[in-house]
């Protein structure tokens, strides 16, 4: 059956923060003339809707911010295999038998890469985030700028192994490695000009001002993963685009 003529369902979206997420959301539904209605609720626990989802009707649970499972999550919820690498959940379905928890921020940041950079060699700036490490699978070779080897390491690790590149410490090495890769992977934080170079795409997961985008290729900005993100939602509610 087409989705037109599919009922429309209640899409909830869970927010601590306002979030551009739910923007982009609402515009990609109704764009799409999906059968769903976004709406947002400000909520602390998104637990506790979980016994609400499959009774209410409701297509799902979008989460604004990806949140770890329940240290002792209850037997209705099964976490897909990308939640489970993760350890994070940012999107509930009504399944039968329970509920299930995706984590579209990082199928979304690996199919932004296996779109725009397959195959090439990347270094992460900015706070460390290790649950999107397993999702730069896509890149050739990762390497990072830490506070410690140690720290850097464990990033890294969660890479497969033939992706693990170096862990820089001093600004000599982070500038010594930024000649060697195609893509900035920014993640937030202070930004040197330094490291930035003409043959760079800059891959911005928070936002960059407009004076660095000059300095480089290309830019990726905050918005392109999120649409990403939206697409990785509608197609799990069933609706790909």
């Amino acid at each position: 059956m087409r989705p037109e003529y599919h009922k429309t369902r209640p899409l909830a979206f869970l927010y601590r923060a306002p979030s551009p997420l739910f923007d982009r959301l609402a515009a990609e539904v109704a764009t799409a003339r999906l059968p769903l209605f976004p709406y947002p609720v400000e909520a602390q626990d998104p637990w506790a809707l979980l016994s609400c989802l499959g009774p209410l009707g409701l297509a799902g649970a979008v989460l604004a911010e990806a949140m770890p499972p329940p240290e002792k999550p209850p037997l209705s919820l099964f976490l897909e295999p990308e939640a489970k690498e993760a350890r994070l959940v940012d999107l509930l379905l009504p399944r039968v038998g329970g509920v299930a928890g995706q984590y579209t921020e990082g199928l979304a940041l690996e199919r932004l890469l296996s779109t725009h950079f397959p195959g090439a060699k990347g270094l992460w700036l900015g706070p460390l985030r290790p649950s999107l490490a397993p999702f730069l699978r896509p890149l050739a070779q990762v390497s990072v700028v830490a506070g410690s080897f140690a720290e850097g390491d464990r990033f890294l690790s969660r890479l497969p192994e033939r992706a693990r590149g170096h862990v820089a410490l001093r600004p000599e090495e982070v500038r010594a490695l930024s000649l060697k890769v195609d893509v900035i992977l920014y993640a937030g934080g202070r930004l040197s000009l330094e490291v930035l170079q003409p043959f760079h795409a800059l891959l911005a997961l928070a936002p960059v001002e407009r004076g660095f985008w000059e300095r480089v290729q290309v830019v990726y900005p905050p918005e392109d993963l999120l649409v990403f993100r939206v697409r990785g939602v509608l197609e799990a509610l069933g609706y790909p685009l």
